[in-house]
C-alpha cells in the first residue's frame, strides 16, 4: 500500500513537471511567433512607406515588374530601413540578406506590400 502511494506520487510530481515544462514552450515558442510576425510586418510597412514616398504606381509595377519587388539592399540605401535590423528567425542583419524582398501589388486601388523569401 505504501509502494502504490508513493508510486503515484511520484507520477503525479512527474505529470506536474511536464505539464510546466510545455506550458513554458508553448510560451516562448508564442513569444518568439509574434517576434518574427513583427519583423516581417516592419519589413512590409517599410517597403510601402518606401512605394509611397517614391510615388511608385499600379502602372509603374505592371510596366516596370522588378520595381516593385523591393529588396532590402534599397530600402537600405533610400534610408527606409536601419542595416544592422536582425532577422529573429535567422539572426542574420537585413544588409547582409541579398535574396529576400518585398513585393509590392495592388488590390481594388489598394497597395498591399507582402514579404517574399529568395
Amino acid at each position: 500500500m505504501k509502494n502504490k502511494k508513493r508510486t503515484l506520487i511520484i507520477l503525479l510530481v512527474l505529470i506536474i513537471v511536464i505539464l510546466i515544462i510545455l506550458g513554458i514552450v508553448i510560451l516562448f515558442g508564442g513569444m518568439r511567433d509574434r517576434e518574427i510576425k513583427s519583423f516581417y510586418k516592419q519589413i512590409e510597412e517599410t517597403a510601402c512607406d518606401y512605394a509611397e514616398g517614391e510615388n511608385l504606381t499600379e502602372g509603374l509595377c505592371d510596366a516596370y515588374d522588378n520595381l516593385c519587388r523591393v529588396k532590402y539592399s534599397t530600402l537600405i540605401s533610400w534610408g527606409y530601413l536601419d542595416e544592422n535590423l536582425e532577422n529573429p528567425l535567422t539572426h542574420e542583419k537585413v544588409s547582409e540578406n541579398t535574396t529576400n524582398y518585398v513585393e509590392i501589388t495592388w488590390e481594388e486601388d489598394k497597395m498591399i506590400c507582402t514579404f517574399k523569401e529568395g
